[in-house]
């Protein structure tokens, strides 16, 4: 089912919240996973999703990983949420979303990355000082949160 047209259906654009969950996945040299959207808004960002009526965020977050990568993912650690005001798309038909996102994070994956070319039109290990201008917002303050903590949890 697609929860999202399902909801659409009902309601038109008005606003309403969707649940998500986004990845980080990190590779040996600590490097992240960036998907570049080939759907709307056509920025580099996290993979991830909507949930979909009776999907675990855990199911979500591993479906995402595997549509949109190709790869399969393991030892899924919570980071965090975004919600709010600043989460808030409105498509370019109209469609108001406010997104609350669920945020893991995971080092353990296998199979050979290749992007979907609908979803996903590329993706790319980038260093955490050299991440993209066109990243989503919400989406870089998820990899600044991963960092910080991560020096927090050395230190």
């Amino acid at each position: 089912m697609d929860y999202v047209r399902y909801i659409r259906e009902k309601v038109g654009n008005i606003p309403i919240n969707l649940t998500g969950t986004n990845l980080i996945v990190l590779n040996e040299k600590e490097e992240i996973l960036l998907q570049k959207r080939g759907t709307f808004p056509y920025k580099w960002g996290l993979l991830g999703g909507i949930v979909e009526l009776g999907e675990s965020l855990e199911e979500c977050v591993i479906r995402e990983a595997k549509e949109e990568a190709n790869i399969e993912v393991k030892n899924l650690k919570l980071l965090g949420t975004t919600s709010g005001k600043d989460c808030k798309v409105t498509f370019p038909n109209g469609d108001e979303t406010y997104f609350i996102s669920i945020i893991f994070y995971t080092k353990d994956y296998i199979g050979e990355i290749k992007a979907d070319k609908k979803e996903t039109l590329e993706l790319k290990f980038f260093n955490y000082n050299n991440l993209p201008d066109n990243i989503a917002k919400t989406h870089r303050e998820a990899i600044e949160k991963y960092f910080k903590k991560q020096r927090r949890v050395t230190e």
